[in-house]
């Protein structure tokens, strides 16, 4: 369907996919924050994986039986550092609020261009170095506490997002790649796949499992069902079919959108509220990526 309207409607169609998926993950973090005070995080990566999972097997199965061994090599190195990187922002998210954490992990825009440098070996232009130096500062400001007073200290909820953020970093670079010669619709379910084994994992070992009774909750399983078709299903598809059509310029700019709208459901739902450092810090974050990945035409006389 997706590829249908592609070829009516051009890459308009891979940037609408990248604006809703931006503002339904920015939901996302508001709901799962909620969900963490009755189930564990991972726990909760668990079930709404698990069912999101079941839901691109069902639909996508042929995808699933025509894919060979190097498809799912593929699908594992996204799902692994998807799962990495799903397992320690939801860590964080447990600790930290949720536009803090939103704002954070977003930080992988601006480690991109170096990590397809690392794979490309092609220098990137001059702008991305100056959007690295103003999104580490947008960083420090957000994550470092005692930035003004010298006493310098960084808590573990704001260290688990930006380490977070380098495996998402990680899977972008990834799927850019593997997109050219794999399905979207394989490397969406096998993502899913392999996100589920790694927060299994996660679960198993450092948390304690959820009670029945806890979950009968019609509250809870609202937000469970949107966490699992629209926080999880939809916005993973929507995320990986817009990065395939989109430009980079195109979503540099429409990245910012997750965590801005992470911040303001989060003011809106959870009463939470950023301090003037986290707003500057927040400011510069968005500077950066838009430094990044807006492209800068040369005037011509």
């Amino acid at each position: 369907m997706l590829e249908g309207l592609i070829n009516k409607y051009g890459n308009t169609v891979g940037v609408i996919c990248l604006v809703v998926a931006a503002l339904l993950w920015g939901g996302e973090f508001v709901v799962a924050k909620d969900v963490f005070g009755v189930i564990p995080p991972n726990w909760t990566n668990v079930i709404r994986i698990f069912f999101a999972a079941v839901i691109t097997l069902v639909l996508w199965g042929r995808h699933f039986k025509e894919a060979t061994f190097a498809d799912w090599k593929r699908g594992a190195v996204c799902g692994g550092l998807f799962g990495i990187a799903y397992a320690l922002q939801s860590l964080g998210l447990d600790i930290i609020d949720a536009g803090l954490s939103a704002f954070i992990s977003s930080a992988y825009i601006i480690m991109v261009p170096f990590m397809v440098w690392f794979v490309s070996k092609v220098r990137p232009p001059r702008k991305v170095f100056i959007s690295a130096v103003v999104g580490i500062v947008g960083i420090s400001a957000m994550s470092v506490s005692g930035i003004f007073t010298g006493d310098f200290s960084i808590g573990t909820g704001e260290l688990l997002s930006i380490i977070s953020a380098v495996g998402y970093g990680g899977a972008m670079v990834a799927l850019e790649i593997y997109t050219e010669k794999t399905s979207v619709e394989f490397l969406t379910g096998a993502q899913f796949i392999f996100t589920l084994l790694i927060a299994l994992v996660f679960a198993l070992a450092m948390e304690q499992p959820p009670q029945i009774m806890e979950i009968m909750d019609a509250k809870l399983i609202a937000e469970l069902l949107y966490l699992i078709a629209l926080g999880t299903f939809a916005t993973q598809l929507l995320f990986t079919f817009g990065l395939k059509y989109a430009t980079a310029s195109q979503a540099g700019v429409i990245f910012p959108l997750e965590s801005v709208s992470a911040a303001f459901f989060g003011w809106m739902f959870l009463h939470e509220r950023l301090e003037f450092v986290h707003l500057l810090g927040a400011v510069l974050l968005i500077a950066a990526i838009l430094i990044s990945s807006v492209e800068f035409e040369k005037r011509k006389e």
